[in-house]
């Protein structure tokens, strides 16, 4: 089971795209399962992927910054 939301945004903890989680149900069919089913945009395509939870960590959200301080 995992802690992630649809419509977060999060990215792999060894680094790269930012990528929101969305609700899959083939992802909700395994319930002891720790897969996320995240997309990307790359170019004009639509990228869809399973990520492992731990894999995982939040991102802040592209459209709303958080500011310096």
């Amino acid at each position: 089971m995992n802690s992630f939301e649809p419509g977060e945004y999060v990215r792999l903890r060894s680094g790269g795209r930012k990528m929101q989680v969305i609700k899959d149900e083939a992802a909700e069919s395994l319930p002891a399962s720790s897969l996320v089913a995240c997309e990307y945009r790359a170019k004009s395509r639509r990228v869809l992927g399973f990520y492992a939870a731990n894999s995982l960590i939040r991102a802040q959200n592209p459209e709303h910054p958080v500011a310096a301080e």
